[in-house]
């Protein structure tokens, strides 16, 4: 079981961020649209009657650690012996929703297109509400479209998938959020007359990592929304901002925190989101 964070690790795929013109250049039409999902990100693994879900940072959840999580997985009796699912963990709802499967039985899916897959993970999830919904745009007004359809239904935006990718494939799925966020890390914080009096920073110094691994400060943010609490904002922290813009010395303008992010690490937090 301790191998199980390395295999999500070394198969987890990432959605990139840069415009959607850009990304139909090498993605085009049709399009996989799905919901964006607010959680973390796992894998589910079965062997028999054995089910773990295993983030990408190394968390184990079984039915005997976790049963709320498990509460609603149903026990995939009819499902195939051995299998692969992909998918997100919503912490709040204790709940998990999967949108990919890499492997049934002795069968490994990956290098199938997406919709063969979508086709397998149907079969598999028949029954349940556990797949993430999804539909197939022909055109940049339907995929603009669905995204409003999505945001309106209370999701932050949307993930469009190259329909004919394998799964791994390089800059196949594209993240569309609500509004123009960024995470990133707490490098510092600035000592200010509020903070010695309360002992509670209110401005942070912020950054992201550029290709070679190198520190990218992208200025001060000095708000957040209510539901922050700042004593969780310490150095090395992710944090999720909004934004208007970015300066011409790559300094965020009109930023203020939205969420610390417990489900990813300062390494994650690179420049090449404001791509």
């Amino acid at each position: 079981m301790s191998d199980l964070p390395d295999y999500v690790a070394e198969h987890f795929q990432h959605a990139v961020k840069q415009d959607l013109a850009t990304w139909l250049l090498h993605n085009p039409l049709p399009t996989v649209v799905e919901p964006k999902i607010d959680g973390i990100r796992v894998f589910l693994f079965k062997s028999g009657d054995k089910l773990v879900i295993s983030s990408k940072h190394g968390a184990i959840y079984t039915p005997q650690s976790s049963p709320k999580v498990f509460a609603t997985v149903p026990e995939f009796l009819h499902a195939p012996h051995r299998m692969i699912l992909d998918g997100e963990y919503v912490a709040k709802e204790a709940r998990v929703f999967f949108f990919d499967v890499l492997q049934v039985d002795d069968r490994e899916l990956r290098a199938l297109p997406l919709t063969e897959r979508k086709k397998v993970l149907r079969e598999i999830l028949k029954g349940t509400d556990l797949e993430v919904p999804w539909k197939l745009a022909k055109s940049v007004e339907e995929i603009q479209a669905l995204k409003e359809r999505f945001v309106k239904d209370g999701f932050e935006g949307v993930v469009a998938k190259n329909p004919q990718s394998a799964h791994g494939q390089a800059g196949s799925w594209l993240k569309m959020k609500k509004f123009d966020t960024l995470d990133v890390f707490i490098m510092d914080y600035e000592k200010t007359q509020d903070m010695e009096r309360t002992g509670v920073p209110r401005s942070w110094f912020v950054g992201v990592y550029d290709e070679h691994g190198r520190e990218v400060p992208l200025g001060k943010v000095g708000a957040f929304v209510e539901k922050v609490d700042p004593r969780k904002v310490v150095k090395g922290a992710v944090v999720e901002v909004r934004y208007q813009e970015v300066t011409e010395d790559t300094k965020l303008r009109g930023a203020f925190i939205l969420r610390v992010r417990h489900d990813k690490v300062p390494g994650e937090c690179l420049l090449s989101q404001l791509k």
